[in-house]
């Protein structure tokens, strides 16, 4: 994988720490060669029960602690940026709910009933910023602000989770970037002619400490259901050997994600790689892969 001077990377991930894991070294060479990278977080990862409750060490967390255990993870977030040679200005928090992102793709896209976390209690995301008060927690609010950032940062190249990925927020945020980017093309406001769309994986069988996985993704569909795994079959995978300095930057951004270590430790580790993997998408994937997965999943209208 060739990493071209001062390019513009854009990188989604659905939690903090999603980024590190997958593209720390992605991240520094992008700036080694004098480019920008911006950072868009989804979610902020407060709806993680299992860590609330270990944090807290009791049984039963309450709305204000899983708010705090967001606060907490933005901070580390920006921390793990740090790191990598980011400033805070570098990341975006769109404040989208934790375990709901395809519950947003599959029932709640109108406006009209928008989705309610149940671990937070909010339907809407908490962002200071005047452009968002009106923003809810539906689909085509999470579309748009995805578009608003990518026209905002007009990015070279897009890095997301593959839509194949086995965690719902995954790869249903997978699909939103492509949704969005299709959108965007579609409206003559970005050209797939200057942007190259690439994908990770986080959550998938045997990754990505075994090549099994390898010899199963070609045949995966979205979430490992059916839809759009003809589509996607042609994907080529491409791997980017990281320097001795890189790999230690990357464990220096997954250390700064403290909170998830007490209780992923062992899976953090699985990603101390020396080199990273991404699959490449042509913009027929691009423009296909949400119009199929829309079918699959009957979609509403917006």
């Amino acid at each position: 994988m060739h990493v071209p001077e001062g390019i513009r990377l854009m990188v989604f991930a659905p939690h903090p720490d999603d980024e590190a894991l997958a593209a720390a070294g992605l991240m520094q060479r992008v700036l080694e060669h004098n480019g920008r990278v911006c950072v868009v977080y989804v979610t902020n990862g407060d709806g993680y029960a299992e860590g609330v409750r270990l944090k807290l060490k009791k049984t039963h967390a309450s709305r204000d602690d899983f708010i705090e255990y967001g606060r907490r993870r933005q901070e580390e977030a920006v921390h793990a940026l740090c790191e990598l040679g980011l400033d805070p200005g570098d990341a975006v928090f769109l404040g989208f709910p934790d375990d709901g992102i395809d519950d947003l793709w599959g029932r709640y896209w109108s406006k009209i009933r928008p989705y309610t976390s149940p671990y937070t209690r909010f339907d809407r995301p908490l962002r200071k910023s005047s452009d968002s008060r009106w923003v809810k927690y539906v689909g085509v609010d999470l579309t748009e602000e995805m578009e608003r950032t990518l026209k905002s940062f007009v990015p070279d190249w897009v890095v997301l989770p593959d839509p194949r990925d086995f965690h719902p927020d995954h790869s249903t945020t997978g699909v939103f970037v492509l949704d969005a980017l299709k959108n965007l093309n579609q409206d003559g406001n970005l050209s797939f002619a200057g942007i190259q769309v690439f994908t990770y994986l986080v959550h998938y069988r045997d990754y990505p400490h075994s090549r099994t996985w390898a010899n199963e993704i070609n045949t995966t569909g979205v979430g490992g259901s059916p839809s759009a795994a003809r589509v996607l079959s042609s994907t080529q995978w491409l791997n980017l050997p990281l320097t001795a300095a890189e790999l230690d930057g990357k464990e220096r951004s997954l250390m700064a994600h403290q909170s998830q270590h007490v209780i992923l430790g062992g899976f953090i580790q699985q990603f101390l790689h020396p080199c990273e993997l991404f699959g490449r998408l042509d913009s027929a994937q691009v423009m296909l892969v949400p119009q199929e997965y829309a079918a699959h999943t009957k979609r509403p209208s917006s």
